[in-house]
């Protein structure tokens, strides 16, 4: 070989080779901004899902309960665990489900929530991932109308009956009763008074009867009966601060209703009352006398929180 083919060949293996092109860069830059993009689908969901809210013709209890559970879907949705442990606890650290009130099955479109029926104690469902426990809970806003815990309900409803789910509890109610007619007749007191301003609920034994009144009511039933739905705990709902209170046995409900037992204003009312006024009726009836002579009888017993 002469000199000059071998300084040939050497130039040829020391030309430089092509720049490669750096694939997984792009694959990086389009995950990132897929990412970014769904996280501005669901961040625009969001806020289209409160705007159908805030303007539709529901009054501020309802809006605030559907306002509540777009909230919780939407820190879990984008993985803000931090606001829901603040609000649930360590339990929600991996997240929760909020499922449908009939079944067990996960709603995954904002669009899908909304509360149970008003006939239904529990409001919602939600499931904790780490733990798997289920919380149906009764939903209280506090930015609207004072919500009720018994709506109108007379002496004649099912569960005052003999044999009633609160039967036993029957005289218990007549006594507070009796003093609230009493007060009324003498004008100390207008239609609806804080339960505290009632001097027979000093007495304890009394007291424990009217809470495990007041526990039924909250938690369990109406005066048809029990829900088919009942609550273990409660969502509180005041300004933009969510309140998680757990209920799940009878010690912690005892403890939530004591916790509010100087909130509560109890009142008899015309509205839900029978037509025809039976006699086991009478004990709760309050001759309401108007200007005119005309008298509103009213004996249906109304409990909210003030």
């Amino acid at each position: 070989m002469s000199l000059k083919e071998t300084t040939i060949e050497t130039e040829v293996l020391e030309q430089p080779k092509p720049p490669t092109i750096k694939v997984k860069n792009y694959k990086k830059l389009y995950y990132n901004q897929k990412e970014e993009n769904d996280m501005l689908e669901k961040i625009n969901k969001y806020l289209m899902a409160k705007i159908n809210i805030l303007t539709n013709k529901q009054n501020k209890g309802e809006k605030d309960e559907a306002l509540l559970l777009i909230e919780l879907f939407h820190f879990n949705e984008t993985s803000q665990f931090d606001k829901l442990i603040n609000i649930f606890g360590e339990e929600a650290s991996d997240g929760i489900q909020i499922l449908y009130i009939y079944s067990n099955d996960e709603i995954v479109d904002i669009n899908d929530l909304s509360k149970s029926r008003s006939c239904y104690k529990a409001d919602c469902k939600i499931r904790m991932k780490k733990t798997l426990n289920v919380y149906t809970s009764s939903i209280k806003s506090k930015n609207g109308a004072n919500p009720a815990i018994l709506n109108h309900t007379p002496r004649s409803a099912k569960i005052f009956q003999e044999n009633g789910i609160l039967y036993d509890c029957i005289t218990c109610l007549d006594k507070i009763l009796k003093e609230y007619i009493v007060k009324r007749i003498d004008k100390i007191i207008g239609e609806d008074i804080p339960i505290t301003n009632l001097v027979c609920l000093n007495d304890n034994e009394l007291k424990e009867i009217f809470i495990k009144v007041l526990i039924y009511f909250v938690f369990d039933g109406s005066g048809k009966g029990y829900s088919k739905y009942s609550a273990n705990s409660i969502i509180e709902y005041h300004n933009d601060k969510i309140t998680f209170i757990n209920c799940n046995n009878i010690k912690r409900k005892k403890e939530y209703i004591k916790s509010i037992f100087n909130t509560i204003v109890l009142s008899l009312r015309d509205k839900g009352m029978p037509k025809l006024i039976p006699e086991y009726c009478k004990p709760w009836i309050f001759d309401d006398i108007k200007s005119d002579n005309s008298i509103k009888y009213k004996g249906s017993l109304h409990i909210r929180f003030k």
